[in-house]
């Protein structure tokens, strides 16, 4: 028997998730919650009010059972018009429209003559998907054909403009509201084994949800340089692959795994940590363009004063360089900095080691 705080708990601190659905058996539901975020935030804070319902529709209390046999008896043809539901349809379907039109990038569409076909074909199946989705939802149905039927009524409106994408959620959700049946019953699921395949299911198809948008991230957006140039994600990712940082990376990851395999895996966690390099002890020697990560403290005020006279500001003349020579005489002040703190740090620790060492060898006085 699910209980009311606990309803309560999960739809506070995972309900733009669906946490709260999922506790209750509402899978479907909370798979719609978690790829819109809680319907956009209206549905999560609508649930607030909602949860009573949820709960007793989720314990099959008998006040709840009797009420919705009196629904079928006055609704027989069907449940009744519900416009949060329908709106719910209209977005999800409108949603998943745009995203699985821009699942495939355009420069592949210009290549293939099928591309009339793919920018109708894709928005009428997310369209169609979305209302089924939402309208299946608790204890009604509707049938994928009549969502499919629906949505094709809006791909005139898509072959005079292949942006013009929202008339398909619009019929889709008018017929599949006209539609739509009773559910007569329902049997909660119980048990870890099916509570398991449940979570592996909508595991299962967030991946493929996430798999869609990261086509969509990686083909459509772009990256904005600092010059203003705007270059495509997958060149920027290619070029990422090729650049000096990864092949750092990769050589950082190939010692690690070295030394792990040769040292045992049980250090790899210092290891690592010295590798990530959390004090910036490693990156502020390379500012300072050391090769040798143990200079002495003579070596590093030499070279700290020397790289902030080299690149002081009043030693450019126009206004880019001494912008840029600003941004480095920082960057190298950091840098003496950090390693200054580490070194006045290392020394206090050692002083302190070698108090506590002497007072440990003192013998202890004896009393007279």
């Amino acid at each position: 028997m699910a209980h009311i705080v606990a309803v309560y708990l999960c739809w506070l601190f995972g309900g733009l998730f669906g946490l709260h659905h999922f506790y209750l058996g509402r899978d479907k539901h909370a798979f719609v919650w978690w790829m819109s975020l809680g319907g956009f935030g209206i549905g999560w804070f609508r649930d607030l009010w909602r949860v009573p319902e949820y709960l007793f529709e989720a314990n099959q209390d008998i006040g709840f059972l009797n009420e919705f046999a009196a629904r079928r008896n006055r609704f027989k043809t069907g449940p009744p018009f519900h416009l949060a539901r329908f709106a719910g349809q209209i977005m999800i379907g409108g949603m998943l429209a745009y995203l699985f039109r821009l699942v495939i990038p355009e420069f592949v569409l210009n290549e293939t003559p099928l591309k009339p076909l793919f920018i109708v074909l894709l928005p009428w199946m997310g369209s169609a998907t979305g209302a089924h989705l939402v309208a299946n939802i608790g204890y009604q149905k509707t049938h994928m054909k009549w969502c499919l039927l629906g949505a094709a009524l809006g791909i005139p409106w898509m072959l005079q403009d292949s942006q013009s994408l929202s008339m398909s959620p619009v019929f889709a959700s008018i017929l599949t509201s006209r539609k739509a049946e009773w559910v007569p019953s329902k049997i909660p699921p119980k048990g870890a084994c099916t509570c398991m395949k449940r979570f592996l299911a909508l595991t299962f198809c967030g991946m493929i949800y996430l798999s869609l948008w990261g086509s969509v991230i990686y083909f459509n957006v772009h990256v904005t340089t600092k010059d203003g140039e705007q270059v495509p994600m997958y060149v920027a990712v290619h070029n990422f692959f090729q650049s000096p940082a990864w092949k750092e990376m990769k050589k950082t990851m190939g010692d690690l795994y070295q030394f792990c395999n040769h040292n045992g895996w049980g250090n790899c966690y210092q290891q690592l940590i010295e590798r990530l390099d959390p004090t910036g002890e490693m990156h502020a020697y390379r500012v300072l363009e050391f090769e040798d990560d143990s200079p002495a403290p003579e070596e590093i005020q030499s070279r700290c004063r020397k790289l902030a006279r080299k690149w002081h500001p009043d030693k450019f003349k126009t206004e880019e360089e001494k912008e840029e020579a600003q941004e480095k005489f920082i960057e190298i002040q950091k840098a003496c900095d950090i390693l200054n703190d580490l070194r006045k740090k290392r020394q206090e620790r050692s002083m302190k080691s070698d108090t506590g060492t002497r007072d440990s060898t003192k013998k202890p006085r004896e009393d007279l």
